[in-house]
């Protein structure tokens, strides 16, 4: 009983501080992101029981009392919003339907702590109050604890344990990964996520900022670059990297576009050609060799061709969620082509949409892709927005960029079931939703204002 008090007192103390000082339903949402990601599960917990689902549940409370009081601003439902109730729908059923109770409920636990937890951040970031300054907290936010993530990742390849915290992140009991900054995550893709985040939030601040505070956000931008290199991962590289041309590629005059995205797939080109050898097979976690780390890229083809067998078997509803190691076993006897599919034996699978479409079918991998298509174009039409006010367009530019990191990690790694990856996307996603007021709005009245519209465009860069 005395654990679960302590992690209440915690839960209690930051939420607390947040709901007074601040006052704020974001703030209460970064507060669960900064808490489950530092102080979550590998830090401490009583079975099921954690810091930072502790403080999810004041959050909700918080959120009715809100509510109540009309201190939050409710919206009305849209399609996006629908595409998200659906997809838990089909994930829950796809749970139940098949051995949910499987190594301990797994697949239960799955559901309900990397799916059903994130629409509640997704849900309550949507329905808060969202103004100028709430939105550069979240900038600010993302950024300051890229940064810490960054120190944290640089310390964690150089061995220098004393700047590594928190202290589990050292311990020899969590191997994987170890000798890569893989951060409070255990996991240099969850983390490299975060950092790629806050290195889309901080140059949000850009057109606000004069000489000497841009030289500030370029050194920053600088520290969180390393922080991204010492994940040791080439798709959080390439997701950090594209996210970032796509920021500054929308942000500048259209006659400049061409030629820098055709420089920057020049430059792009030249480092693939000239250090190819090295980025296909080089030493990153600690106890595994650069034969290993060479051989893991021909997994992928294996591990691809394994899930598409199940999904011509299970075309419509899928294998079942959280039951992708169970039913694998069927095809890990076969040989295609030059594949031994005996090879993916140990191994999860390492492609989120490929995850999706084995377990839960057309019928999942639709409403997810439907959902994630519904939050871009959302987002694409409240940046291209011209009545839009500038901090709320550039939210939606920021999740442009997170839902591009995102993709490109995905394709790698199954990034839905790493910690707190989740949490961040449908929070920045739900935020975004929430603004779609100011996109309505401008569509409604028209023409904006132009000199209203040719001063904000002037402020961010951008040619309209």
């Amino acid at each position: 009983m005395t654990p679960i008090i302590a992690i209440a007192g915690i839960a209690g103390i930051v939420w607390a501080v947040v709901l007074f000082r601040y006052g704020d339903l974001i703030a209460g949402c970064l507060a669960v992101l900064l808490v489950g990601s530092v102080f979550g599960h590998a830090f401490f917990h009583v079975a099921l029981i954690t810091a930072d689902r502790l403080l999810i549940g004041g959050l909700i409370a918080a959120y009715v009392i809100y509510r109540r009081l009309d201190l939050a601003d409710p919206k009305p439902l849209e399609k996006s919003d629908l595409a998200v109730f659906l997809l838990i729908v089909v994930l829950g059923a796809s749970t139940m339907a098949g051995n949910w109770k499987l190594d301990g409920a797994q697949p239960l636990a799955t559901f309900l702590f990397f799916f059903c937890l994130p629409v509640i951040l997704y849900w309550i970031g949507r329905q808060a109050k969202l103004t100028e300054r709430s939105l550069l907290t979240i900038f600010g936010f993302l950024a300051v604890f890229a940064v810490y993530l960054s120190v944290t990742a640089f310390a964690e390849t150089r061995q220098m344990w004393s700047l590594v915290f928190p202290k589990y992140i050292a311990s020899p009991d969590y191997a994987e990964f170890f000798g890569r900054g893989r951060g409070p995550y255990l996991n240099p893709v969850g983390c490299g996520l975060y950092m790629s985040a806050g290195l889309f939030g901080v140059v949000q601040f850009w057109p606000r900022c004069r000489l000497f505070g841009r030289g500030v956000l370029a050194a920053t931008v600088c520290v969180i670059l390393l922080g991204v290199y010492c994940t040791l991962t080439r798709s959080v590289w390439l997701g950090a990297g594209a996210g970032l041309v796509m920021i500054v590629g929308l942000s500048v005059p259209k006659s400049w576009r061409v030629p820098m995205l055709t420089a920057v797939l020049l430059a792009a080109t030249t480092v693939v050609i000239a250090k190819r050898d090295k980025l296909n097979a080089f030493k990153r976690d600690k106890e595994v060799s650069v034969k290993d780390m060479s051989e893991s890229a021909s997994l992928r083809p294996i591990l691809a061709t394994v899930a598409w067998k199940m999904f011509q078997d299970y075309p419509l509803f899928g294998c079942g969620f959280g039951q992708y190691k169970e039913c694998d076993i069927e095809y890990l006897q076969l040989v295609v082509g030059e594949l031994n599919l005996e090879k993916a034996r140990p191994y999860h699978q390492h492609n989120v949409f490929l995850a999706i479409l084995s377990q839960t079918g057309m019928l999942g991998f639709g409403t997810w892709m439907i959902m994630l298509g519904l939050w871009t174009r959302n987002a694409w039409s409240l940046w291209s927005s011209r009545g839009a006010p500038l901090w709320a367009r550039q939210h939606a530019l920021l999740l442009l960029a997170l839902l591009s990191a995102y993709t490109i990690n995905g394709m790698f790694h199954d990034v839905g079931i790493i910690s707190m990856v989740n949490m961040l996307l449908f929070f920045v996603a739900g935020v975004s939703q929430g603004l779609s007021p100011h996109m309505h709005g401008a569509k409604s009245a028209g023409a904006a204002p132009r000199a209203a519209d040719h001063r904000a465009s002037q402020l961010a860069g951008v040619s309209i």
